[in-house]
């Protein structure tokens, strides 16, 4: 940026040093020439020190730092992860929200997939873990997370309730 404001610094000297010697120019057949003398530096004026600034402009971009492959493979990694462990809370709150709308309180929820990697799963299971109480209400908790969900559900029964703790 500081290579820009002495630019423009540089154009602004030229062009009251071009002004100055305008003014100064009597009006006959030399002026002409002083004219163009004068056009010519003020070309060269605002041209010549853009160089500089297309340098420290490439020597800026240079010096900017691009993640390398690795890196980038890291990143694309550590992304799959956390999309694939969004994806599993979402439908362990979908789970959940069928379970609640039939009255039941699930101890503990897990969903299983196939794969680590949200693009490659093609499998999702759901693993819940119910009390005793709600012991006969497991081929209904199956069928309604198949049917509304579509996932194949396995129910682990066990033997004492949260309320009961």
């Amino acid at each position: 940026m500081s290579d820009v404001i002495a630019w423009a610094c540089t154009v602004c000297a030229g062009a009251a040093v071009c002004l100055i010697c305008e003014m100064l120019l009597p009006k006959d057949r030399i002026s002409k020439i002083v004219r163009f003398a004068v056009g010519v530096f003020m070309v060269g004026v605002i041209i010549i020190p853009l160089g500089g600034i297309v340098n420290s402009v490439a020597g800026e971009i240079d010096a900017v730092k691009v993640p390398q492959s690795a890196d980038i493979d890291e990143l694309e990694q550590q992304v799959q992860l956390d999309s694939t462990q969004l994806a599993k809370r979402n439908v362990e709150q979908l789970v959940e929200r069928q379970l609640s709308d039939m009255g039941i309180s699930a101890e503990k929820i897990e969903i299983n997939t196939d794969s680590d990697k949200l693009s490659d799963i093609t499998g999702i299971e759901s693993v819940i873990y119910i009390n005793e109480r709600d012991r006969g209400q497991s081929l209904k908790i199956k069928n309604r997370i198949k049917g509304d969900l579509g996932l194949e559900c396995k129910i682990i029964v066990i033997g004492e309730s949260k309320d009961d703790r």
